[in-house]
């Protein structure tokens, strides 16, 4: 019965560091995102690299639920953990990145933009959402249903893949009609709105594979239908890029554009997550580095941004070749984001608290025995 015993998959916690730290090669891009090979790792990111994470933090967040004695309790402290750092940035870091890219290129710039901050703002929605699935599954229990049902209604792998892929997309292409209206520093606050409702459906794959053991072996069955999901995916883009959009207006380009990316970035996740899952399952061992990494990914992950920001301003009179400042901006905002987990962070409980969430251990509770009692 699921919910019985947590697993605990040591390969996902060197997965989730390494999507998360993807963002240090798209962002890097900043400012230069038209050059031909940006262009490409821009679509590669968008096509999976959040929509996976975020269904790793749902088996995550299943996971951390079975095994916590108080559901109340473990929101609560997730909660604590992801909005001081978020509040923080939002206050302190948005504003400085705003300031830097301004300098840089002050015609782009929205008044005011959450930047990569977004994706800390779904993981506290999704983390609500997390709790009150899990609350109801207390009075009406889907899981141990779906658990009974799925060996006798025979699901298949395909079915689960690609309809959690429709249902990103249906999501994500009603949320573009529903704000296509707004403009000006409205617009800019929503840009991210689309992808946020989107991977709804991806990060509740997570959370159902964590309670469902039947549903995470069909998701890790095979590595056929995920490689043709992805492979199909670069072939469209292939094509699209560099045969078909020559044919077409500029004008109904850009909307085949934003729809091809639309339909990557829904369909391309769960396919993803389902191999990486597979990869994780057989991992036994994390290398150190790794782990360390692991540790400060959210540290690296909120002070990247901002550095690579103040890099480019510095670099710019300079007007260096897009991929010496690329590899630049890669090289020195990871490194001095990890120095600063290290040296700051990892030494002083208030910026362990502000960068990386780490709430104060919990003091244990002491027993005294009675004096004739004591040995």
């Amino acid at each position: 019965m699921p919910g019985q015993a947590a697993e605990r998959i040591e390969g996902l916690y060197a997965w989730r560091a390494i999507l998360m730290l993807g963002g240090l090669l798209l962002h890097a891009t900043m400012g230069r995102e038209d050059y031909p090979p940006f262009v490409a790792i821009n679509i590669v990111s968008g096509s999976f690299r959040m929509g996976t994470f975020f269904m790793i933090a749902g088996l995550l967040s299943g996971f951390a639920l079975m095994r916590h004695p108080s559901p109340h309790a473990w929101l609560r402290r997730r909660l604590l953990q992801l909005g001081i750092p978020t509040v923080f940035a939002l206050l302190v870091i948005c504003p400085a990145i705003g300031a830097l890219t301004t300098i840089r290129s002050p015609a782009s710039v929205p008044p005011f933009s959450m930047y990569h901050l977004w994706f800390m703002m779904t993981l506290i929605a999704y983390s609500l959402l997390a709790y009150l699935v899990h609350r109801a599954d207390r009075h009406w229990p889907v899981f141990r249903y779906v658990e009974q049902r799925s060996p006798v209604a025979r699901v298949r792998q395909s079915i689960v893949l690609l309809g959690t892929g429709t249902a990103s997309f249906v999501l994500t292409i009603a949320t573009l009609r529903m704000l296509a209206g707004l403009t000006g520093p409205v617009a800019s606050l929503m840009r991210q709105v689309p992808l946020m409702i989107g991977y709804t459906p991806v990060f509740l794959l997570g959370l159902a594979a964590a309670r469902i053991p039947t549903l995470r072996r069909i998701l890790i069955a095979r590595v056929r239908m995920p490689m043709l999901v992805l492979i199909g995916t670069v072939v469209a883009h292939l094509l699209w890029r560099s045969i078909l959009r020559l044919e077409v207006a500029a004008t109904l380009a850009g909307s085949i554009d934003d729809l091809l990316l639309a339909a990557s970035a829904a369909w391309c996740p769960p396919a993803a997550a389902a191999l990486i899952l597979r990869s994780a399952s057989a991992i036994r061992h994390v290398p150190p580095l790794l782990r360390r990494l692991s540790d400060a990914s959210l540290t690296m992950y909120i002070l990247h941004y901002p550095i690579i920001a103040a890099l480019k301003v510095m670099v710019l009179p300079w007007h260096w070749h897009p991929l010496v400042e690329w590899a630049a901006s890669v090289i020195v905002g990871g490194a001095m984001s990890y120095i600063a987990h290290v040296h700051i962070v990892e030494r002083s409980r208030f910026t362990a608290l502000l960068l990386n969430g780490r709430l104060p251990a919990r003091p244990q509770a002491t027993i005294r025995l009675p004096v004739t009692a004591q040995v």
